[in-house]
């Protein structure tokens, strides 16, 4: 009888960790319902931005493989001559694929910071302040003179 008690125990216990597990919050985020929040909340105007619509254009304009993406929303400014906003989100398919989407994403912003070097103070000083910022799979490059806003707006869907 006491071995079957303990055996109940154990099998109780597991049962109430199991199921205390399966409460926690496993949110899944859409990165394109984030970046409509951030043009919403930021007022970005839509009509300004090109947004990349697929990955065949994500690799073409960041070097970003189409094989590391599981999911991303990206738009640009369509005129980068005056204006550097740039929004770039990506869910990495591994860890692996992520550390590529990271270096890809550093590679732009630092291309971006060398040309706005080049030609535009005042838009360099927009870019000196902004950053890739990876957490797990998702890596980010937002280029803003609102980047800390909009970072921290980002991470509230997490």
């Amino acid at each position: 009888m006491k071995k079957f008690m303990s055996v109940l125990g154990v099998l109780l216990c597991f049962t109430m960790i199991f199921s205390f597990a399966g409460c926690s919050e496993n949110k899944e985020v859409v990165l394109t319902q984030v970046i409509d929040s951030i043009n919403t909340e930021f007022g970005i105007d839509k009509d300004a931005m090109l947004t990349i619509e697929d990955t065949d254009t994500l690799e073409l304009y960041y070097n970003v493989a189409s094989a590391d993406v599981k999911q991303f929303a990206a738009q640009t400014s369509l005129n980068s001559a005056t204006d550097i906003t740039e929004f770039i989100f990506v869910e990495a398919v591994d860890a692996d694929a992520a550390k590529r989407v990271f270096d890809a994403l550093e590679t732009r912003y630092n291309a971006q910071k060398d040309l706005c070097a080049s030609y535009s103070a005042e838009l360099l000083s927009v870019v000196n302040k902004c950053k890739v910022v990876q957490d797990g799979n998702f890596i980010i490059l937002v280029m803003s003179d609102n980047f800390d806003a909009i970072t921290e707006h980002y991470k509230t869907f997490f």
